[in-house]
Protein backbone atom coordinates (compact mmCIF):
# COMPACT_ATOMS: atom_id res chain seq x y z
CA UNK A 1 0.00 0.00 0.00
CA UNK A 2 1.44 3.34 -1.07
CA UNK A 3 0.81 6.77 0.48
CA UNK A 4 -2.52 7.23 -1.31
CA UNK A 5 -3.91 4.08 0.32
CA UNK A 6 -2.38 4.95 3.69
CA UNK A 7 -4.04 8.38 3.58
CA UNK A 8 -7.42 6.67 3.16
CA UNK A 9 -6.88 4.99 6.54
CA UNK A 10 -4.86 7.56 8.51
CA UNK A 11 -5.81 11.24 8.87
CA UNK A 12 -2.16 12.38 8.96
CA UNK A 13 -0.53 14.47 6.25
CA UNK A 14 2.92 15.93 5.74
CA UNK A 15 4.81 16.58 7.98
CA UNK A 16 3.06 14.23 10.42
CA UNK A 17 2.67 11.18 8.19
CA UNK A 18 5.68 9.07 9.19
CA UNK A 19 5.37 6.18 6.69
CA UNK A 20 5.56 5.98 2.90
CA UNK A 21 4.44 2.39 2.28
CA UNK A 22 2.92 -0.51 4.21
CA UNK A 23 2.81 -4.16 3.30
CA UNK A 24 0.14 -5.90 5.34
CA UNK A 25 1.25 -9.48 5.80
CA UNK A 26 -1.70 -10.59 7.93
CA UNK A 27 -4.56 -8.08 8.32
CA UNK A 28 -4.88 -7.10 11.96
CA UNK A 29 -1.80 -9.10 12.96
CA UNK A 30 1.43 -8.27 11.13
CA UNK A 31 2.96 -5.91 8.58
CA UNK A 32 5.95 -3.90 7.44
CA UNK A 33 6.20 -0.17 6.83
CA UNK A 34 8.78 1.79 4.88
CA UNK A 35 9.91 5.37 5.49
CA UNK A 36 12.46 6.91 3.12
CA UNK A 37 14.14 9.82 4.86
CA UNK A 38 15.55 12.84 3.09
CA UNK A 39 17.82 15.56 4.41
CA UNK A 40 15.03 18.11 4.33
CA UNK A 41 12.71 16.36 6.81
CA UNK A 42 11.53 19.08 9.20
CA UNK A 43 12.78 17.33 12.35
CA UNK A 44 16.39 17.17 11.13
CA UNK A 45 16.65 20.98 11.22
CA UNK A 46 16.57 21.41 14.98
CA UNK A 47 17.40 18.04 16.47
CA UNK A 48 21.17 18.10 17.16
CA UNK A 49 22.11 20.77 14.59
CA UNK A 50 25.32 19.79 12.84
CA UNK A 51 24.54 16.08 13.32
CA UNK A 52 20.92 15.55 12.30
CA UNK A 53 19.24 12.43 13.69
CA UNK A 54 15.63 11.28 13.84
CA UNK A 55 14.12 11.82 17.32
CA UNK A 56 13.18 8.65 19.19
CA UNK A 57 9.57 9.73 19.67
CA UNK A 58 9.14 9.96 15.88
CA UNK A 59 10.66 6.52 15.44
CA UNK A 60 8.00 5.17 17.81
CA UNK A 61 5.32 7.18 15.98
CA UNK A 62 6.33 5.56 12.68
CA UNK A 63 5.88 2.18 14.39
CA UNK A 64 2.45 3.24 15.70
CA UNK A 65 1.28 4.47 12.29
CA UNK A 66 2.40 1.23 10.64
CA UNK A 67 0.44 -0.73 13.25
CA UNK A 68 -2.68 1.42 12.74
CA UNK A 69 -2.63 0.62 9.01
CA UNK A 70 -2.20 -3.11 9.75
CA UNK A 71 -5.12 -2.95 12.20
CA UNK A 72 -7.08 -0.74 9.79
CA UNK A 73 -8.05 1.91 12.35
CA UNK A 74 -7.33 5.63 12.46
CA UNK A 75 -8.92 6.27 15.86
CA UNK A 76 -5.94 4.92 17.81
CA UNK A 77 -3.21 6.87 19.58
CA UNK A 78 0.21 5.92 20.78
CA UNK A 79 -0.52 5.76 24.50
CA UNK A 80 2.43 3.84 25.93
CA UNK A 81 5.86 2.42 25.26
CA UNK A 82 7.75 -0.38 26.98
CA UNK A 83 11.24 -1.88 26.72
CA UNK A 84 12.25 0.53 23.96
CA UNK A 85 15.86 0.32 22.85
CA UNK A 86 17.63 2.63 20.41
CA UNK A 87 20.65 0.84 19.01
CA UNK A 88 21.64 2.99 16.05
CA UNK A 89 21.07 6.61 15.08
CA UNK A 90 18.75 7.26 12.16
CA UNK A 91 20.06 9.92 9.80
CA UNK A 92 19.13 11.64 6.53
CA UNK A 93 18.89 9.29 3.52
CA UNK A 94 18.26 6.22 5.70
CA UNK A 95 15.43 3.91 4.69
CA UNK A 96 13.48 2.59 7.67
CA UNK A 97 11.94 -0.87 7.53
CA UNK A 98 9.33 -0.91 10.29
CA UNK A 99 8.14 -4.38 11.30
CA UNK A 100 5.12 -4.67 13.60
CA UNK A 101 3.27 -7.58 15.12
CA UNK A 102 0.08 -7.15 17.11
CA UNK A 103 0.65 -9.30 20.19
CA UNK A 104 -2.57 -8.66 22.10
CA UNK A 105 -5.84 -6.85 21.60
CA UNK A 106 -8.42 -6.38 24.30
CA UNK A 107 -11.39 -4.02 24.10
CA UNK A 108 -9.81 -1.59 21.63
CA UNK A 109 -6.38 -1.63 23.30
CA UNK A 110 -3.57 -3.10 21.23
CA UNK A 111 -0.12 -4.20 22.37
CA UNK A 112 2.30 -4.10 19.47
CA UNK A 113 5.83 -5.46 19.22
CA UNK A 114 8.01 -3.64 16.74
CA UNK A 115 11.45 -3.30 15.22
CA UNK A 116 12.93 -0.64 12.98
CA UNK A 117 15.72 -1.79 10.69
CA UNK A 118 18.22 0.10 8.57
CA UNK A 119 20.24 -1.99 6.13
CA UNK A 120 19.17 -5.17 7.96
CA UNK A 121 20.48 -3.83 11.29
CA UNK A 122 18.03 -3.24 14.14
CA UNK A 123 18.06 0.51 14.87
CA UNK A 124 15.21 0.47 17.42
CA UNK A 125 12.86 -2.02 19.04
CA UNK A 126 10.20 -2.16 21.71
CA UNK A 127 6.54 -2.57 22.52
CA UNK A 128 3.91 0.11 22.12
CA UNK A 129 0.33 0.42 23.29
CA UNK A 130 -2.37 1.82 21.00
CA UNK A 131 -5.72 2.88 22.38
CA UNK A 132 -8.72 4.93 21.14
CA UNK A 133 -8.73 8.72 21.25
Amino acid sequence: MKKTGIKKILPYRKPFLMIDEVKVIRRGKEGTGIKKLTGDEYFFEGHFPGRPIMPGVLIMESMAQTAMVVIGRADLNLSGVDKVKFRQTIEPDDILKIKVEIEESEENIFKVKGEVEIDRNIAASGSIILSPE
